[in-house]
């Protein structure tokens, strides 16, 4: 009997063993405790280059020297931060603006972050952002245009409705066309009047105004000219939400980024989606219905 328990003992030991692996003490010592002096945040600015270019000053060239310090790039533009995952980049703005770059790395097992570099983009013509803003060229500073709701024929300004309806025009499907499952709004449900957005060239601004008439929110504007579906114009991205939110159940705040399914100076069409990966028919998102003031 105390051979059998002696042996049992032995067996839980090693299955005890075999289950928590030893911790290789060297490697935490090398990597985390003795891991070495990380670049401070003045050599690794110094170790950047980001050179505008181009007639307009809208291409900007970002290359890290400092390829031992691996990280991304943070580029700001009117349609928030994007993030570049590569040493040498060459960066296009379409939208004026004020805007900031800087570098954030990894040395030593510590993050670093860079000085912030200024960009400023002035002479930049969209034509998209033209339609929205009502300017002619570059040199239209000053342009700004307002936005409301409009009612399409079948008597909507909003609803929550069919994904990827838009894309049967073979089958008389239009992307005005009815495709509401729930949450159908009218005019009868808003003033048009009070509830509006004001889109600026300059700088790219927007400015929304909520049912009472007062400022909601403030933000930036850009487009996505790439079609991200079928019949799919592209993407409208904001920093601020849109009128309407309230009535939007994919959310907004964050996932400000709608299809533009018909896009002229005069109306606008979006689809707005919670998610990505969805199927034609089987999935639902936003739709809303604006005209220009």
């Amino acid at each position: 009997m105390k051979k059998l328990k002696l042996f049992i003992a032995a067996a839980a030991l090693v299955s005890f063993m075999a289950c928590n692996p030893i911790e290789d003490l060297s490697l935490r010592e090398q990597y985390v405790v003795k891991a070495g002096t990380p670049i401070t945040s003045a050599e690794l600015t110094s170790a950047l280059t980001v050179a505008q270019e181009g007639a307009t000053n809208d291409i900007v060239t970002l290359k890290n020297n400092r390829t031992d310090v691996g990280g991304a790039w943070h580029v700001g533009t009117a349609m928030g931060e994007t993030i570049i995952k590569n040493d040498q980049y060459t960066y296009v703005y379409e939208s004026n603006g004020n805007f900031e770059i800087y570098y954030v790395g990894m040395s030593e097992g510590k993050i670093v972050e860079s000085a912030h570099f200024p960009i400023t983009v002035t002479d930049v013509y969209d034509p998209w952002a033209g339609m929205l803003t009502g300017a002619k060229s570059n040199t239209d500073k000053s342009a700004k245009k307002t936005w409301s709701w409009r009612e399409v024929s079948w008597g909507s300004i909003c609803n929550m409705g069919a994904h990827g309806g838009w894309k049967y025009a073979s089958a008389g499907y239009t992307p005005e066309s009815n495709f509401a499952w729930w949450a159908n709004f009218t005019l009868a449900d808003v003033d048009v009047t009070k509830e509006k957005m004001v889109f600026e060239y300059d700088g790219s601004k927007m400015t929304t105004y909520g049912p009472d008439g007062s400022v909601a929110a403030q933000g930036t504007f850009g487009f996505i000219k790439t079609s991200p579906e079928e019949a799919v114009l592209g993407t409208w991205v904001t920093t601020a939400p849109l009128i309407g939110a309230r009535f939007d159940d994919c959310g907004q705040g964050s996932n400000n980024k709608f299809y533009l399914l018909t896009f002229t100076d005069k109306f606008i069409t979006i689809y707005h989606n919670g998610w990505d990966g969805s199927a034609d028919w089987d999935d639902c998102g936003w739709y809303a219905y604006f005209e220009a003031q």
